[in-house]
């Protein structure tokens, strides 16, 4: 189970999370996008907003992962109706890297890390 604490916008998990260059990260693949942007001078910066979309008729609240260039970036593994959903009805620019497109990075980060990079990049 995870909890959100919405001040510093970090959830507490079971999985591979942790700060890279004073970013939470909440899972490898967000810390494999946060490593190659770092690495390539993109500026990424964790996104502390939450935008209001609403889902069977009950108001909810969407962050999206991260912040490039004026575009959300939101990193999704398997997206369930709920997911599909809030992305419909959200109005900003907004990138959702999916398993397919996170590969470049994880690629990226495991050749120059090693398939457990995420165990020597958090700090």
């Amino acid at each position: 189970m995870k909890k959100f604490n919405k001040t510093t916008r970090k959830k507490w998990s079971w999985g591979h999370c942790g700060y890279y260059n004073k970013i939470w990260c909440d899972s490898s693949w967000e810390l494999a996008f946060l490593v190659y942007n770092c690495d390539h001078n993109i500026p990424t910066k964790r996104n502390l907003k939450g935008f209001s979309y609403t889902f069977y008729n009950k108001k909810h609240k969407f962050y999206p992962d991260f912040i490039v260039n004026d575009t959300y970036i939101e990193i999704k593994g398997k997206m369930s109706r709920k997911d599909k959903s809030k992305i419909k009805q959200f109005k900003l620019p907004l990138i959702v890297i999916g398993e397919k497109e996170i590969q470049q990075y994880l690629n990226y980060v495991k050749e120059k890390h090693g398939d457990k990079f995420f165990e020597i990049l958090y700090k």
